[in-house]
């Protein structure tokens, strides 16, 4: 792989630019001197879940447990009040043996070391880059989805284009810490899921944009639409854990939750379960195992 220098520079010198215009710097786990308990347990909360959910959450959970020692103290009892809505629970319970981990052997203190904090339970690749990069200022970039939406398609013309990660660790020269917030912030703000292309400060240089043009050119896909504005349809429902044990709205048969009409909604289908079973759902999109399971 090889791309010439200038365009690096390109991209970093109007991406700081936009940093510097329109970054949250006010998110509280973007403050200076940040400790890597509080990276981590901002970057878990965040996995799957939007910022402006997890913030007041965050700010909870650190006013009760400020240090990952105290947090190792916890009981899941004791945690889960400032825990439960954020979904993925499995992610809670990894949180309390991550941080008892890390007070049994490393002694309160996460290792400052990119394969040793992978060890730890919920601790992944990007996780890892994260604390090192944030807390530690170390040079490591946090290959998220943000990240390598923009640069996939900045680089090469596709948000799932392969990226050599280590060939564009040795060319940015911008500081990890603020290069990968302002990744993920202009991920978050410009290069979405639908790109904002025509307000991008780097459509000029940018793969994607110049290729925009010929795919508008393609004849366009249509597809069939089976349900009408105003039919009525009923909606349903798996309840699982890990999606391998699934629970059923019969006892001695499994058969998935069919609720009325209506109930459509993520909000709906929570409120539904909440009156009817005493049960507090997050609802997420069918998972990939699931779906491939039933076909």
């Amino acid at each position: 792989m090889s791309i010439r220098q200038e365009k690096i520079t390109f991209f970093e010198r109007y991406l700081m630019d936009f940093f510097q215009k329109a970054g949250r710097v006010e998110l509280p786990w973007r403050k200076k001197g940040i400790t890597p308990y509080k990276v981590w347990v901002s970057e878990i909360m965040l996995q799957q879940t939007q910022v402006s959910r997890v913030i007041g959450y965050y700010t909870k959970l650190l006013k009760r447990f400020p240090t990952v020692k105290t947090l190792a103290k916890a009981s899941w009892e004791e945690f889960l009040p400032y825990y439960q809505g954020l979904g993925y629970y499995a992610r809670g319970r990894n949180m309390l043996l991550a941080a008892q981990l890390i007070v049994t052997e490393y002694g309160g203190a996460f290792p400052r070391n990119h394969a040793t904090l992978q060890l730890i339970p919920g601790i992944g690749p990007y996780t890892a880059s994260a604390i090192m990069s944030f807390a530690y200022g170390d040079k490591h970039l946090a290959w998220d989805t943000n990240l390598k939406r923009v640069v996939g398609r900045f680089f090469f013309g596709s948000k799932k284009a392969v990226i050599n990660e280590r060939y564009f660790e040795t060319k940015f020269t911008t500081p990890r810490k603020k290069l990968n917030a302002a990744l993920m912030d202009f991920g978050s703000a410009l290069c979405t899921a639908r790109p904002k292309c025509e307000a991008c400060p780097l459509q000029s240089r940018c793969v994607y944009y110049q290729e925009r043009g010929k795919r508008e050119l393609l004849p366009k896909k249509t597809r069939a639409v089976s349900i009408k504005e105003h039919d009525e349809v009923q909606t349903v429902v798996t309840l699982h854990e890990k999606h391998r044990l699934y629970f059923s709205s019969k006892e001695k048969v499994y058969t998935p939750f069919t609720l009325p009409s209506g109930y459509i909604t993520r909000a709906d289908i929570k409120a539904y379960f909440e009156k009817k079973y005493n049960l507090i759902l997050a609802v997420r999109p069918p998972h990939e195992l699931l779906i491939q399971e039933s076909v």
